[in-house]
């Protein structure tokens, strides 16, 4: 009935996928038929099962329901086309939840969704190859290492927050022309057919799709580089927290006083211009073993490593 060498290469299937529904219909017929041919001799007495792994994946709702055509609430796929382009579709869909979640479609999140795919658009309309600073190869092969664990562990809104995050970061710097060919390749799972007229607009021929995944420089990741950014958005994060507490009150902070341990001064010194233009005040950065530092309230007594004090006023 079969030739055994072509079921011995395709069963067991590797992945199956398909709504919570299917388990009493699509799913008990295979593993009942797998079981017969098997029991019959008609496959590999080894052969169990016929899928090696099962995901269940969400429903998307609208207006509170599951979509379907006999309730009349289905967005058809055309019209999201016509209007966002099917890319901008996927992005939406993937990015708002985990896939065995269930979703409500929002037009709201979906412009959102637009707005990045344009931002995309105009990068590559004038991008700029030069050399990548050590910040951006560390980046770049954080996320080809991390979003290529999110797609095998369908995390795909998880990869599409790090591809965003990165995009956020490299968007107004010099990066080279293997690193935006490395992000173009980690873009295309989500956005195909936009990502392969990138791929062309920076020169390359053929298809994105056909290329290999970029392989990850292990040595180019500087964990430490990732630590000295994430303390820098928490002082910011603080910072801002104060200011507000201080308006509530009736004043106005202008400038922003900060003091670190001696060893890392250089840190926020280095970042002076993103947290002004973060928190639009005028800065000052002081180790605490500064004598002519700028600190009426000793608030620089505060200081811990990682943890700058703060003086706004």
């Amino acid at each position: 009935m079969f030739d055994k060498k072509k079921t011995d290469f395709w069963m067991p299937v590797d992945f199956y996928t398909g709504g919570a529904e299917h388990a009493c219909m699509h799913l008990i017929y295979a593993r009942f038929f797998t079981k017969v041919l098997r029991d019959f001799g008609l496959v590999n007495k080894n052969l169990n099962e016929p899928f090696k792994r099962l995901f269940n994946q969400g429903m998307v709702h609208k207006d509170g329901f599951v979509m379907s055509k006999s309730k009349g609430n289905v967005v058809l796929p055309e019209e999201v086309s016509d209007k966002y382009g099917i890319d901008t579709a996927r992005l939406f869909l993937m990015s708002i939840a985990s896939p065995d979640k269930d979703t409500e479609w929002n037009e709201n999140g979906i412009e959102g969704s637009y707005r990045f795919v344009n931002k995309l658009f105009d990068y590559f309309s004038n991008v700029k190859t030069g050399k990548s600073d050590a910040k951006i190869q560390s980046k770049i092969n954080k996320a080809i290492k991390e979003i290529a664990y999110e797609i095998e562990n369908l995390g795909y809104n998880l990869a599409i927050i790090k591809l965003r995050a990165l995009f956020d970061y490299i968007h107004d710097k010099e990066i080279s022309k293997k690193d935006i060919e490395s992000f173009i390749k980690i873009l295309s799972p989500f956005m195909p057919h936009i990502s392969e007229e990138f791929w062309e607009k920076t020169g390359n021929k053929g298809f994105v799709c056909m290329e290999k995944w970029p392989r990850v420089d292990e040595s180019k990741i500087n964990e430490k580089l990732d630590k000295e950014e994430k303390d820098v958005e928490n002082l910011i994060a603080d910072v801002l927290t104060v200011a507000k507490i201080i308006k509530e009150k009736g004043k106005s902070p202008e400038k922003l006083f900060i003091y670190t341990i001696p060893n890392e001064k250089e840190i926020y010194q280095n970042n002076i211009s993103l947290i002004a233009k973060k928190t639009n005040l005028d800065i000052r950065v002081f180790a605490v073993n500064d004598k002519n530092k700028h600190d009426p309230e000793n608030k620089s007594q505060k200081t811990k490593p990682g943890k700058p004090a703060i003086y706004l006023e």
